[in-house]
């Protein structure tokens, strides 16, 4: 089944999806993206990227309270911000204790 539209309703339904389009925090985009390079460039111990992807989002999601880690915006940015650094902090150290 083929459904046709008109320019107008075109330009209706894209707009209706744009505002559908949850807001990420320019804030959040930049952790989340430092977060993905650190995850790829630290895969050691037998540890995945979504292994280690999961386990901070899932920290800073308990630390934060919320449920979907994409709605964080101003100072829970500041606070995930935190737990990733301290996280990362203490694996580096661990890691390095036991080389």
């Amino acid at each position: 089944m083929k459904v046709e539209m008109t320019a107008k309703e075109f330009t209706e339904y894209t707009e209706y999806l744009e505002h559908r389009k949850p807001k990420l925090s320019r804030e959040w985009l930049d952790l989340r993206k430092e977060i993905t390079n650190y995850c790829h460039s630290h895969r050691m111990m037998g540890r995945s990227f979504s292994t280690q992807q999961n386990f901070i989002y899932g920290a800073i999601r308990f630390v934060t309270g919320i449920s979907q880690i994409d709605q964080l915006s101003g100072s829970q940015v500041d606070l995930a911000r935190m737990v990733f650094h301290e996280l990362a902090e203490k694996r580096d150290n661990f890691s390095s204790e036991i080389n």
